[in-house]
């Protein structure tokens, strides 16, 4: 039988695995889906701009998931343990966890032609700061090499309209 095919309790997966845990572990990318489970703290700054759908399922504690509208205004989606939310393509998103906030995620595997971005914008002003591309393989470290150009660059954190810098 195909690995794929037989049952998985993602409970007791995460239980046994709770003590050796990153930031993200990736559950399965062999298929037209990419699922992981992500938990707090993180201190993201970035909007990451996916370009398919993404399913949000909140296992325990609360996500912060923080999102530009199409006015780009920011606004704010609150995730209790057992709520499940679907963000659409292209909608720049930044997800905020605490400690002890556990999310499962799944998202299409990206075409060839496909690219993820990521967008850092002012808090003061929503200028945006910085745009980045990156070919999404492995959620286990995109956010981080998406990230690495902003924290060499302190210039990039600084908004050229109103002089605010960033807190990465």
């Amino acid at each position: 039988m195909f690995p794929h095919l037989k049952g998985f309790n993602l409970q007791q997966w995460i239980d046994e695995n709770r003590g050796n845990w990153g930031q993200r572990r990736v559950i399965w990318e062999d298929s037209d889906f990419i699922a992981f489970v992500t938990r707090g703290p993180n201190r993201r700054k970035d909007f990451h701009i996916n370009p398919g759908d993404e399913i949000f399922y909140q296992l325990e504690g609360e996500l912060n998931l923080h999102y530009l509208g199409k006015d780009g205004k920011a606004e704010l989606a609150l995730l209790k343990a057992g709520d499940l939310f679907l963000l659409p393509a292209n909608v720049p998103h930044s997800p905020r966890r605490a400690d002890g906030s556990w999310t499962f995620v799944v998202e299409r595997t990206r075409r060839p032609e496909e690219q993820d971005r990521f967008v850092w914008v002012c808090e003061e002003c929503s200028n945006t700061l910085h745009e980045t591309t990156i070919r999404f393989n492995d959620p286990s470290d995109a956010v981080a090499k998406a990230t690495a150009a902003m924290k060499a660059d302190p210039k990039l954190a600084t908004c050229s309209r109103c002089g605010e810098v960033l807190d990465l």
